[in-house]
């Protein structure tokens, strides 16, 4: 069975009582909202963590014009990915040297070097995540739907707790935090460190919202 956005959702709502009630065809009030919920709580789970199974190398596209900035060559940022570049390298395997000199402007990296491939997030099929993480996504999801759908903030507040543990652990326990530890174990040594560099990548908690507890970002 392919799994898709519609699958992931009515497994949340599932969760929660609901049972599988959404469907794309749906022009309702509350569809909007469980729309609105769903990309909000991709946002905020994929950008949380540099995720392997997300993580992709890729040799980006030249400029042909020469930059009028001052740099030597100007490039094109990979699409579609999330957020920023996570790192920037002379060749397309781990062991190439970072490329450092650079600037980020409109959309686009400048630096002299005159070959260059990034490495980014990119989105992925639900069908092609890793199970573990479906699963923790299924329950935060359900989570955020408490509200639109039940109006129920206990049980927000107790799936959120299950996916991203208590509030005093601000996002990092949970089977989220066991999955991100997991994850940093399963990359090379020393690559973890350097692709920090994308400030998504080290949310914790971003203050409350309207469909989020108070500890785990602003949905």
């Amino acid at each position: 069975m392919a799994i898709d956005k519609t699958t992931i959702i009515n497994w949340a709502l599932t969760e929660i009582g609901a049972g599988p009630m959404f469907s794309t065809d749906d022009d309702s009030d509350l569809a909007a909202q469980i729309e609105n919920v769903w990309q909000m709580a991709f946002d905020q789970c994929f950008g949380m963590h540099d995720w392997t199974f997300a993580r992709v190398t890729v040799k980006m596209l030249r400029l042909a014009e020469t930059p009028e900035n001052g740099w030597a060559y100007g490039y094109m940022l990979p699409e579609p990915r999330i957020g920023n570049p996570l790192a920037y390298r002379r060749g397309a395997r781990y062991s190439d040297p970072l490329i450092r000199d650079f600037t980020l402007q409109g959309g686009m990296f400048f630096t002299c070097e005159p070959e260059a491939w990034a490495v980014h997030k990119t989105p992925v099929n639900p069908d092609y995540w890793e199970p573990s993480f479906r699963a923790a996504f299924v329950t935060a999801l359900s989570g955020w739907l408490a509200v639109p759908v039940w109006s129920d903030e206990d049980m927000r507040d107790r799936k959120l707790a299950e996916a991203f543990g208590s509030p005093s652990m601000q996002g990092s326990g949970g089977k989220f935090g066991r999955l991100m530890a997991q994850d940093k174990g399963s990359a090379p040594i020393g690559e973890e460190p350097l692709l920090r560099n994308d400030p998504l990548t080290d949310v914790r908690g971003l203050g409350g919202g309207p469909l989020s507890g108070p500890w785990h970002g602003g949905l």
